[in-house]
């Protein structure tokens, strides 16, 4: 599926994806490739969503045994005895990420061209960090699909002497010749440093010759080592390939434990289920502002369901949360939510009335109607999954209403789970379930002076309800007005034409 920069900005996925905490450069070059799992490849995806699993048990294993137990959210446990065990080799492994180079642009080369001495550098500071790595790594349960191809003779080729340091420089022990040379190059410095003025020059000139043939066999080094540790080119890009999902699987589960998602379960059927969903971007905005997400349930099944409801009364966010718990779920991501049951879609999209790629100067309403054909012309047989916000809104009411009611039957035909919001009456009578927003049924007194927004907020209830199909749809836009403190000689006019 092409996941656009509109999808991720609107959905709230980008979002998300900011709050990841790759360690390694591998790793954050795997968020930049994260995988789509579709229709059929529900057994992959379980894979992966195991590895989150197995992730995030081990960050809680770095707590004690009773966190690890209070955590709704993990589905793998750790015993007891492996609790201290866990989270050392955890700490080991994370301690090593960070101090990896992304060597791939060394690696990318004609093996006739030799690597300096930098490059040698961090290939051998490579091999040594992860030798550290996969010894703590084979103290850890194992991550499904993950395995470190043994690099043990392209380290012992980096580091003859057996030392284990990062550092490298071109060893004795690379050449027969390069040990008398340098003893003599040795002795010659210590000889002129000790000679007179007079006699430096020709010594000079003698150290100049060596240190030439020194430079010879150093470059004759660097060609062999280039060609012996080209041998190993598919293992490094193995290795890195590895980190770079272990980092990853690591950052999901960290993810999840901040934000305490749960595992979605897959689905084979086309309906879907999410109990106490979400959206992390603007529950994390209305905590700034001292005020509560309200957590939604939806049961969406085969066709169109349609949301009711007030003006600023959480609809958009509704969809953006279902859009947001599918995307994260086809990505391999626990989801905001307290349960969620879901089926896999090729295509998940989401069309709001002022987003989306332009198309040649359109109105909002021809980019709404541009942007669905594009939709159902490129999933024709395909199964896939479509949120609408007030579709049709910005064209007359009457053909509006008309095109709503059309575009909800005729979704009712395709593969596919459609969820839209609408202000227009009828709509709910042809869709296949309808929602309302409880809007502003709340009581409160004594905040007259308090930001127009929050008086909002204190009275409106976010909660989706099943409404019947045709039930009205809720009339709040006077008592919005009222709340915003709209002119009271408009209010009066608006008051006399109802």
């Amino acid at each position: 599926m092409e996941l656009t920069h509109e999808l991720r900005e609107e959905s709230g996925l980008q979002w998300v994806l900011e709050r990841l905490t790759p360690m390694s450069p591998f790793g954050r070059a795997a968020i930049r490739s994260l995988r789509w799992y579709g229709p059929g490849q529900e057994a992959e995806l379980e894979e992966e969503l195991d590895n989150v699993a197995l992730a995030l048990a081990l960050w809680n294993a770095g707590g004690s045994a009773a966190a690890q137990e209070a955590e709704p959210c993990c589905s793998v446990r750790l015993d007891p005895a492996s609790l201290k065990d866990a989270a050392a080799s955890l700490r080991g492994v994370t301690r090593c990420l960070p101090l990896f180079h992304d060597i791939r642009g060394s690696l990318d080369r004609d093996p006739g061209n030799p690597f300096d001495l930098v490059e040698l550098f961090e290939i051998k500071h490579f091999l040594v960090t992860l030798e550290q790595l996969t010894l703590a790594y084979t103290k850890l349960p194992r991550f499904q699909g993950l395995a470190f191809p043994s690099m043990a003779e392209a380290l012992e080729l980096m580091d003859p002497d057996g030392r284990r340091l990062p550092a490298f420089s071109v060893s004795d022990a690379y050449h027969p010749g390069l040990a008398p040379l340098r003893a003599e190059k040795a002795a010659l410095e210590r000889a002129i440093r000790a000679a007179c003025e007079a006699d430096q020059p020709a010594l000079l000139e003698q150290r100049r010759k060596l240190a030439v043939k020194e430079d010879q066999l150093e470059l004759e080094v660097r060609r062999m080592l280039t060609q012996r540790l080209m041998a190993y080119q598919a293992d490094f890009y193995a290795n890195m390939d590895a980190l770079g999902r272990l980092d990853l699987f690591l950052a999901k589960g960290k993810l999840a434990k901040r934000y305490r998602c749960v595992r979605p379960g897959l689905l084979r059927q086309g309906a879907l289920s999410l109990h106490g969903l979400r959206h992390p971007q603007v529950a994390e905005e209305l905590g700034e502002r001292g005020e509560e997400f309200i957590p939604l349930d939806l049961e969406l099944s085969a066709g169109c369901t349609v949301i009711t409801g007030a003006n600023m009364g959480g609809k958009t966010v509704s969809l953006r949360a279902t859009v947001l718990s599918l995307l994260l779920c086809q990505y391999g991501f626990f989801v905001f939510a307290q349960s969620a049951a879901l089926p896999l879609f090729h295509e998940v999209a989401l069309i709001l009335a002022d987003t989306g790629p332009g198309s040649g100067g359109l109105s909002s309403f021809g980019r709404e109607v541009h942007l669905l054909d594009r939709l159902l012309n490129r999933t024709r047989g395909r199964r896939f999954f479509l949120a609408l916000d007030e579709f049709a809104r910005g064209t007359n009411p009457q053909e509006g209403a008309a095109l709503a009611r059309a575009l909800v039957r005729y979704l009712g035909q395709l593969d596919c789970v459609a969820l839209m919001t609408t202000h227009y009456d009828g709509v709910s009578d042809v869709a296949g379930a309808h929602y309302q927003v409880a809007g502003l049924v709340r009581e409160a007194a004594g905040d007259e002076g308090d930001d127009p927004r929050s008086r909002i907020a204190r009275r409106m209830d976010y909660r989706l309800l099943s409404a019947p199909p045709g039930a009205p749809c809720p009339r709040d836009a006077l008592r919005v007005c009222r709340l915003l403190e709209l002119d009271p000689a408009l209010m009066d006019l608006f008051r006399a034409d109802l």
